[in-house]
């Protein structure tokens, strides 16, 4: 058993030393302290120990009337890793309280070890890929995005700029069919008019 210093051991297990000091304080990696109080590091039993690789696919439509669109996707992801674990959602891309996105958010954060498969980056996330990309790396796992495209930065803007107001649209869009009903529902509170004042 060889307990190594703190860079040796963030280089070896491809973690940046503020990770690998939050392992050691949770208990995840053994570790002991030098007379001087520096940290050494059990890096051979850490990797014994470490949990295997879990690949699981995310699938996720908008709303409910793209259910075959959802099906299609659990359907390829199911033929191309058999052996994977499927999540799916239908929720929004912008809304991050989605229940498989949460499952998903709690098994990173419990330190598993995920191959993370997708068919198109929006899938995931509209926004924010990059960090859950980041936090599936410190645990020793990855984002595959298997229809990746690789754009220049103002593609990646315009469509960044494209998802917001798909967004929003269909917000506006969604108040209008209930405008009427609001109107005629004589419980919601009133805004003061001049006349009142």
């Amino acid at each position: 058993m060889q307990y190594l210093p703190s860079r040796e051991a963030a280089k070896i297990l491809g973690l940046h030393p503020h990770t690998l000091r939050r392992y050691a304080d949770t208990g995840i990696i053994p570790y002991i302290k030098t007379q001087s109080g520096q940290r050494r590091y059990d890096v051979q039993t850490y990797l014994g120990n470490s949990k295997p690789n879990t690949t699981i696919c995310y699938c996720r439509v908008s709303s409910h009337k793209q259910t075959g669109d959802l099906q299609r996707q659990v359907a390829f992801m199911q033929q191309q890793y058999p052996n994977a674990e499927i999540i799916t959602d239908v929720a929004s891309g912008l809304n991050y309280r989605r229940k498989g996105l949460a499952t998903i958010l709690e098994r990173i954060h419990q330190g598993d070890k995920l191959t993370l498969v997708v068919a198109y980056r929006d899938r995931l996330a509209r926004f924010g890929t990059e960090l859950i990309e980041q936090m599936l790396q410190q645990n020793g796992g990855e984002l595959l995005v298997l229809n990746q495209r690789d754009l220049s930065p103002p593609e990646e803007l315009t469509q960044d700029l494209l998802a917001i107001l798909t967004v929003f649209s269909t917000r506006a869009n969604g108040l209008r069919r209930y405008r009427k009903k609001i109107q005629e529902d004589k419980n919601l509170p009133r805004p003061a008019t001049e006349s009142q004042a």
